[in-house]
């Protein structure tokens, strides 16, 4: 399970989708999880770097401690058992939009994975429990939630399916973005969201992402 963090982090650093912060993390069991540290270098990551904590944040195996907004992902654990992968991004697209008070819309097919999602209207970082049970209840049974000027939260049955919606909703941002520039864009409608839903949602759909991203860090 480690290795494919690793991987995932290091993809998301080569993407833009994090910097010198951001992290990813992986359910252990039904107390504990796997992440990176704070103090890691996202774009050159290796196992050494992926740390044991509990849901209080408490370090139970490697050598530094967990990333200061461990809170996202032990209360999302927390709230969702069916949530086995939780990633934190700084993505520049989706933020952008969070920033001028727009609202994410389905304009990318792959982009209408994500279903619709909330935004946390607050740019702070979620370093107390008490910011992440607000962000975990903002996610609500939901697959993404956007940060006000801060970034975006992703929670996947796996690291494979988490890291996928991450790209599609930084994506879907990309081309609503840049649509803006010239028009309105098109918003699918609720009748091509279900055909995309049903089309879409796969676990080889995800894994041909997770590929294409693998690849620029071989």
């Amino acid at each position: 399970m480690k290795q494919p963090l690793v991987d995932a982090i290091r993809m998301l650093e080569r993407a833009g989708m994090i910097d010198h912060n951001g992290h990813c993390s992986a359910r252990r069991d039904v107390n504990s999880f796997y992440i990176n540290s704070g103090a890691s270098v996202r774009g050159a990551l290796t196992l050494s770097d992926i740390v044991t904590a509990d849901l209080d944040g408490n370090l139970l195996e490697g050598g530094a401690r967990p990333p200061l907004e461990f809170h996202i992902h032990s209360e999302v654990y927390r709230a969702r058992p069916d949530v086995h992968a939780v990633i934190h991004t700084h993505p520049q697209w989706s933020t952008f939009l969070t920033m001028a008070g727009a609202t994410f819309k389905p304009v990318y097919a792959q982009g209408v994975l994500l279903g619709d999602i909330p935004l946390m209207e607050s740019p702070l970082s979620v370093n107390t429990k008490a910011m992440g049970e607000r962000l975990a209840a903002t996610l609500g049974r939901g697959r993404a939630a956007l940060l006000k000027a801060h970034g975006a939260v992703i929670a996947g049955a796996d690291i494979v399916e988490c890291f996928a919606l991450a790209a599609y909703l930084e994506e879907n941002a990309y081309r609503q973005y840049m649509a803006t520039q010239i028009g309105e864009p098109y918003v699918f409608s609720e009748a091509e969201q279900q055909a995309c839903r049903e089309k879409l949602w796969s676990p080889r759909l995800f894994k041909k992402t997770w590929d294409h991203y693998h690849s620029k860090i071989r």
